[in-house]
């Protein structure tokens, strides 16, 4: 893959493909991949720059800023991922002195009116991509895609564009459902209802409309705890409780809880009680 020297852009080698490929050699007519590239160490600030075509930039480490027709300056940094509208005029860039890693596509055709219909490219000109893994390697794949110049692999690009914008489309969703006013208090509520079942994680992400992904996600970041380690602890507290407050056995409780080896279950209760059932049966706490 070629590499140039600007000294206007970066210190670094950059890598910028633009295969200028003809349009009657594509399979995918509706959207077209054009310049790709990787500005590492990127110093340079751009100021009311008109674009007539789309472009996605992705910042993998770095800060600066970015402007939507004299607008404010919105700040972008690490895990950042912005749009370019055609006809729009932008400022972006990082500070005097500063720099940021920069990678960029270029893309046109008809399919971006269906994107942005359905929502896929946000309204919103910047939106955090650093929760969606492996976005830098979606872009160096493209590079290595269109560095040959083949038509077919152009059109297993146009492919891939499509593929991650819908990925991250649903993270960004998700991530924005799962902080709805009460949402976390709901789930919850219906991970406590199951302590005495054997709960049906997939139809309870069905229920809240949310992936199984991103309800682990959600009860880590709520609780600390994986999502199993924290179904655990719950029926845990309520096996205490039931030591405490009831006469039934061990063997029972494990049972109703269930746990189908109550050996397991003695291990499970004191790995995150501290102590075995038989102690906190006797209080000694």
């Amino acid at each position: 893959m070629p590499k140039l020297m600007d000294y206007m852009i970066s210190p670094y080698p950059l890598r910028i493909i633009d295969p200028k490929l003809d349009a009657s050699m594509l399979r995918l007519r509706a959207i077209r991949v054009g310049q790709v590239g990787h500005l590492p160490g990127r110093t340079l600030f751009r100021s009311n720059v008109v674009f007539g075509h789309w472009a996605m930039v992705y910042i993998v480490s770095g800060s600066g800023v970015m402007s939507e027709d004299g607008g404010e300056d919105r700040l972008v940094g690490e895990g950042s991922l912005f749009f370019f509208r055609p006809g729009c005029c932008y400022s972006y860039g990082p500070p005097p002195g500063g720099s940021w890693d920069e990678y960029y596509i270029n893309f046109t055709g008809s399919r971006v009116g269906e994107w942005l219909e359905a929502g896929i490219i946000p309204g919103e000109s910047i939106i955090q991509a650093g929760r969606l893994p492996g976005l830098a390697d979606f872009f160096e794949e493209v590079l290595g895609l269109m560095d040959g110049g083949i038509p077919a692999d152009a059109d297993r690009a146009a492919l891939r564009l499509e593929a991650m914008l819908l990925e991250c489309f649903f993270v960004v969703r998700d991530h924005q459902r799962l902080w709805q006013p009460g949402m976390l208090q709901l789930i919850r509520r219906d991970l406590e209802a199951c302590i005495y079942e054997q709960p049906d994680l997939p139809e309870l992400a069905a229920k809240h409309h949310i992936s199984m992904s991103t309800l682990r996600r959600m009860v880590r970041s709520s609780s600390g705890y994986p999502l199993h380690e924290y179904i655990h602890r719950l029926k845990m507290g309520e096996a205490k409780h039931l030591l405490l407050n009831t006469s039934l056995q061990v063997k029972e409780i494990s049972g109703i809880l269930h746990y189908s080896d109550p050996f397991y279950f003695s291990r499970l209760f004191k790995k995150y009680m501290g102590i075995s059932p038989q102690l906190c049966r006797s209080n000694v706490l």
